[in-house]
């Protein structure tokens, strides 16, 4: 019998189901199912199975509260702990894992001597037994139409009764969180408070797993891409402790969603220090981020990271393929991370198998046209918005190989994805784009080397400098304003902070060059929604719903882009129909021949 049970202790601080949920949310499920005695009910179960409680005739009956979600915790508390003792973690949910813990160190789900077992059964049944060798409970839950099945074997037990046969049953994992670690955790984390947080560490797990550093951050303060039952997801003293902008977490939350509440508890189970007083000693927390690495890599493998500011620009694309992802698609093109979802459509699919498939393996039409989607906005992006030298942009025509590899094939998954690829209004462009030669020509380009290392390819400067050169002088103009007409002539979104970091231009010589185009006549000033700008080429002006960039309408059919027919709305924009020295030369044809944008 468990001796911390029986001693002397007081029924757990009663918390509301929202409380519960909040505080559990991403490690344990059944929302809409925690009350206010859940944590009690659980403390109640384990004196039933101890021996030490039955209930009166009449009473209440001994069902496993939280639709029996909690008994995923068991022998995988080290995520709860961890997420405890986190100093991103909001107080008031720290107060329910603290007394969460707390509570279940005084029950035998704690106590390594107790075996225990869960599984499904076949019947809509629901029972509770016990015998000297242990208990068995059934739980039926109609909305989810299937029945829980658990078991506990006592202290020297052999079997523990069942009137029915499970469907299946697998053993209990039996990890770090014993009743004095959990103790000493709970007694730690009120004494000296949450465990300090160091960026560093968070840095490193981010370079050892290839997860970004916002979703390798969450890893490491226990809540790794949390559903959100909750909004929001973390609140400003939490985004505070991290360090990173809304968005990026939110996309960091993205990245994780790839897990599902198990595959949380079992990355988490067995990172926590034997001793817990380690959280706080000099490289404790990275001890338990080299733990989680080891991990990480065992479950889900490593990939390659890509640079932080590449990633944060892969956040902006928006594509519905998570920012990490899409970098993993150019990074690491044959073992591309699988994106959120894809697995649930062939589940159960066991731990031990998700890592064999990768996001190339599509099981329907939605999965083929999220990797599709990301892989050709990807493709534009990488060739013209990364800069030589940029990893990202250097898998590209890998890429490009892999997706045509896969396409040729005739299982089920190339079917899928080739119907991704061409279905819809941009199928047929895309798929001419991939075989006409234009894609070939595109990532010669970036195989050429031509570019010196951190320039970029929308800079005419640096693909195209002769033509510049040609464009100064047919105009009068010094370099810099001819580089900057070019760029107005044929990018989509040349922003003035894109420009500059496109040409590695201040903002004083960023003005100049402007003011020299407004003295010339060769451009408007103006202000326009969604442009970042406040030059532009004279003529009709198309708007663009985001993402679509809005641009002039006579740069439209020059680079590829698809307006409304009134020309008023820019309908798409996707990929260019030739490499940027090509549209450069092709625009400045144009207006040599007095086709260019007039008012």
């Amino acid at each position: 019998m468990n001796e911390i049970a029986t001693a002397a202790s007081p029924t757990p601080r009663a918390w509301s189901g929202f409380a519960a949920t909040a505080a559990l949310q991403g490690l344990v499920g059944a929302w809409g199912t925690w009350n206010e005695d859940s944590f009690a009910d659980i403390l109640r179960i384990g004196r039933y199975i101890e021996g030490s409680w039955q209930p009166e005739p009449g009473g209440r009956d001994v069902r496993p509260p939280a639709a029996g979600s909690w008994t995923e915790l068991i022998g995988r508390t080290g995520a709860l702990a961890l997420r405890a003792a986190a100093p991103a973690t909001r107080p008031e949910r720290r107060e329910v894992l603290l007394d969460f813990l707390q509570m279940w160190a005084r029950t035998p789900f704690a106590d390594p001597a107790y075996r225990f077992r869960l599984g499904r059964l076949a019947e809509p049944t629901s029972f509770t037994v016990r015998d000297h060798q242990g208990a068995s409970f059934s739980l039926h839950l109609p909305a989810a139409g299937k029945t829980l099945y658990f078991e506990a074997v006592l202290p020297g037990g052999e079997a523990a009764p069942c009137p029915e046969e499970p469907l299946y049953v697998v053993d209990c994992h039996r990890g770090w969180g014993d009743p004095g670690q959990l103790l000493r955790l709970v007694e730690l984390v009120r004494e000296r408070g949450p465990v300090p947080w160091d960026a560093e560490v968070a840095l490193a797990l981010s370079e050892a797993t290839g997860l970004s550093r916002p979703a390798a951050s969450l890893v490491l303060a226990g809540n790794p891409g949390a559903g959100s039952y909750y909004q929001p997801f973390l609140d400003e003293h939490e985004r505070a402790t991290f360090g990173f902008k809304a968005g990026e977490l939110q996309a960091a939350q993205d990245e994780l969603s790839m897990l599902r509440n198990d595959d949380r508890l079992a990355l988490l189970a067995d990172v926590m220090p034997t001793d817990p007083g380690d959280l706080w000693a000099p490289g404790g927390l990275g001890r338990v981020a080299e733990r989680i690495a080891a991990t990480w890599a065992q479950q889900h493998g490593t990939r390659p990271r890509p640079p932080w500011n590449t990633w944060q620009a892969a956040v902006a694309l928006e594509t519905r393929m998570p920012a990490t992802h899409l970098c993993h698609l150019f990074l690491d093109p044959a073992n591309a991370t699988l994106p959120a979802g894809f697995y649930l459509r062939a589940s159960p699919c066991p731990p031990e198998h998700r890592h064999l498939r990768t996001a190339w393996d599509v099981m329907g039409s939605y999965d083929a046209e999220t990797v599709a989607d990301a892989l050709f906005a990807g493709l534009t992006w990488a060739y013209a918005d990364l800069p030589a030298g940029d990893p990202v942009r250097s898998g590209a025509p890998e890429v490009v190989h892999h997706v045509r590899k896969v396409l040729s094939g005739r299982d089920s998954p190339a079917r899928i994805l080739f119907s991704g690829v061409t279905s819809g209004s941009r199928g047929s462009r895309r798929w001419d784009w991939l075989t006409d030669g234009t894609c070939d020509r595109v990532m010669a380009r970036i195989t050429a080397d031509d570019l010196p290392a951190g320039r970029y390819e929308s800079d005419p400067c640096a693909c195209a400098p002769d033509l510049v050169t040609d464009v100064a002088a047919a105009l009068g103009l010094s370099e810099d304003p001819a580089a900057l007409y070019l760029q107005l002539l044929v990018l989509p979104a040349p922003s003035d902070r894109n420009v500059r970091r496109w040409n590695a231009w201040t903002p004083a010589r960023h003005k100049s060059a402007a003011a020299e185009l407004v003295k010339r006549g060769l451009v408007v000033v103006d202000r326009r929604a969604r442009a970042g700008r406040t030059i532009f080429l004279p003529g009709p002006w198309a708007h663009g719903k985001k993402p679509l960039p809005p641009m002039e309408a006579w740069k439209a059919p020059l680079i590829g882009a698809q307006l409304s027919a009134d020309g008023s709305t820019v309908r798409d924009f996707e990929l260019f129909p030739g490499t940027l020295p090509d549209l450069f030369t092709k625009a400045w044809r144009l207006v040599r021949g007095g086709e260019g944008p007039s008012a």
